[in-house]
């Protein structure tokens, strides 16, 4: 499954081999993003807004590929998510699965601001539904917020992984 990252020229494809390779170096990096949409147009000017805060992103345009792409890369710390993806899997479906096997927060962007829409995430995620259009200030604040908020929940869960089991070293919680 190969992959679009963006960078100062638009979108360049990145395929697993040149992910993997990429990881290594991602130790001492900026954030990645994983924006799923299915919309190229609206991807490509999401994925260039977000890259002009500073962080890294990558695109895939469906849930299957949001799956597979996390389970791949974790190099990814947030995952932009549309809800609706087309056909195949929808955002909060993708978003369940990706939730079973990592730990990441899922912020949900959607067009849809409509009472279903914003109560089928409510159960998936608590990081956050940005209305698409949104200004740039919004989106932004949305990303800091759910990465501050993430990093809060992080050492929470590792706190009490340490009362609970205080003779696991900290790289084992």
């Amino acid at each position: 499954m190969c992959a679009f990252i963006a960078d100062d020229h638009g979108l360049t494809r990145k395929c697993p081999e040149d992910l993997a390779e990429d990881n290594l170096t991602r130790m001492a990096r900026r954030k990645t993003i994983l924006l799923v949409e299915d919309e190229s147009i609206i991807a490509i000017s999401e994925a260039m807004t977000i890259k002009h805060f500073g962080y890294e992103v990558t695109v895939v345009n469906s849930g299957e590929g949001a799956i597979e792409l996390s389970s791949e890369d974790r190099g990814i710390d947030l995952i932009l998510m549309d809800i609706n993806l087309g056909d195949g899997i929808d955002g909060p479906e993708a978003a369940r699965r990706i939730l079973r096997n990592r730990n990441i927060p899922i912020v949900f962007l959607s067009s849809h601001s409509e009472k279903e829409y914003v109560e089928s995430i409510e159960e998936i995620t608590r990081y956050g539904y940005i209305p698409k259009g949104s200004s740039d200030f919004v989106l932004h604040s949305f990303i800091k917020m759910a990465f501050r908020l993430f990093e809060a929940n992080e050492s929470i869960r590792i706190a009490r992984c340490a009362v609970e089991q205080p003779e696991a070293r900290p790289r084992d919680i």
